[in-house]
């Protein structure tokens, strides 16, 4: 791309300066300041002004034509003005020019435009044209064009035209610059191109450099180094710095698409051996022309679904451990060891049955007499009782009917809580709604 520059500057006496300074240094001339009598002399550097020309518009006097006289006019014209202390001169525009243009084809271009866009509106144009300073690639070719601020009668000048001063204008002008220059590239057949927008603006991720302008530029080749000359080279460093990077950034991406697409044909390698080898497979299962086709696999039907397991309510489970727990007594009795039966022996005959004899009266116990003796312990295994079942207690508790009736209470519960929070929410619907009675 091609470089761009349009920039646009007041010549104000407040920053100290002069309209013939100005129009000298442009055009390597020497003129003289009729107000303070000053020699401007910049013939000296005569050699890097290539073209100088006046464009006015059709109404100015010839007088304007002359450089020492038009500035001299403007000067004393605005030392009748309200704020000749701070009194806006001229308007300074620089101009770049495409290197890859001719001196004619520059000298073409920045009349028709400063034709088309200044002096038709009503400005007189001092163009000056600068060569490539010494310094540098040879590729700085750029113009000047010092452009008066007032507008102009048949004696000559007016009022100051505000209108000249709008941002919209200026943005204008910028614009209408690029787009000549790219026409004329295209009309010579180059296809490099400028842009009037910021870096920013388009989409360039660069930090962009400060015109130094003729001091700084002085100083900077005299050795002593400037805050715009340092500005500029820590803007370098660092675009040289992101090319680097950028540079290592695509290397790195095409590296990485080079090992995709390797990666690709590997898996697709490996894809058409699979399939090879599974017609081969296929090759040899297959049955010939002359061997009948196996048949089909009957394919098993589906399953249904199960249906949906019904969680067992509270009373439901009681009745279940009711039933689990019978069903273990039960078990349990027919499962208990008996006593053991007597042995069997002969049967005894019966004793004959003794005469009866009349009761004889109960006799006190006799102190003295000795204690009876203990009965008899009978001999064998001692008879096994069974203890009261514990499970015969669940019979009598009917926790089936306690559960139904505590799931019964518990829903009484839940419907007394859902009335009480509808109660609730009325309430606060009535105190949300105005109380026209109150």
């Amino acid at each position: 791309m091609a470089q761009y520059r349009f920039s646009a500057a007041i010549v104000s006496r407040s920053a100290g300066q002069s309209a013939i300074a100005a129009a000298a240094y442009r055009s390597g001339e020497k003129l003289r300041d009729e107000r303070t009598g000053d020699i401007k002399d910049y013939s000296r550097r005569s050699w890097s002004v290539l073209y100088t020309r006046i464009l006015t518009p059709e109404n100015a006097p010839l007088w304007m034509q002359d450089r020492h006289r038009l500035w001299n006019e403007v000067e004393r014209r605005e030392d009748f003005s309200t704020r000749r202390g701070t009194a806006q001169l001229a308007r300074n525009i620089e101009l770049s020019l495409p290197y890859e243009l001719t001196h004619e084809q520059h000298i073409q271009l920045v009349c028709d435009f400063v034709k088309a866009e200044f002096v038709d509106r009503g400005m007189v144009a001092d163009i000056a044209i600068h060569a490539p300073p010494t310094r540098g690639d040879g590729t700085n070719h750029h113009a000047h064009v010092l452009l008066t601020m007032r507008t102009i009668h048949d004696d000559g000048f007016g009022g100051k035209n505000r209108a000249w001063n709008k941002d919209e204008l200026l943005e204008h002008w910028r614009e209408r610059w690029a787009d000549d220059q790219n026409r004329a590239l295209e009309t010579y057949g180059f296809e490099a191109r400028v842009d009037h927008r910021s870096l920013e603006d388009q989409g360039i991720d660069r930090e962009p450099t400060t015109h130094l302008g003729p001091n700084a530029q002085a100083l900077e080749d005299a050795g002593i180094h400037t805050d715009r000359g340092d500005q500029n080279r820590r803007a370098k460093a660092g675009n040289d710095n992101l090319a680097l990077l950028k540079k290592d950034l695509a290397d790195s991406e095409q590296r990485l698409a080079e090992l995709k697409q390797q990666l690709l044909a590997e898996r697709m390698e490996q894809i058409q051996k699979t399939f090879r080898a599974a017609d081969a497979v296929w090759k040899r299962d297959t049955p010939g022309p002359d061997q009948p086709p196996e048949p089909p696999a009957k394919q098993p039907e589906p399953r249904a679904p199960p249906p949906p397991r019904r969680r067992p309510s509270a009373a439901e489970r009681v009745a279940q451990i009711q039933k689990t727990v019978h069903a273990a007594d039960a078990v349990w009795k027919k499962d208990e060891p008996s006593p053991d039966p007597p042995p069997e022996g002969p049967p005894e005959p019966e004793p004959p049955a003794p005469a009866k004899e009349p009761e004889p009266k109960p006799r006190e116990p006799d102190a003295s007499a000795p204690p009876p003796p203990p009965p008899p312990v009978p001999s064998g295994p001692a008879t096994r009782r069974r203890p009261p079942s514990s499970y015969d207690l669940i019979d009598k508790q009917d926790y089936a009917a306690r559960a139904k009736e505590e799931e019964e209470k518990q829903k009484a519960d839940r419907e007394r809580e859902k009335d009480k929070e509808k109660d609730k929410e009325k309430e606060q619907e009535r105190e949300r709604k105005p109380d026209r009675e109150r």
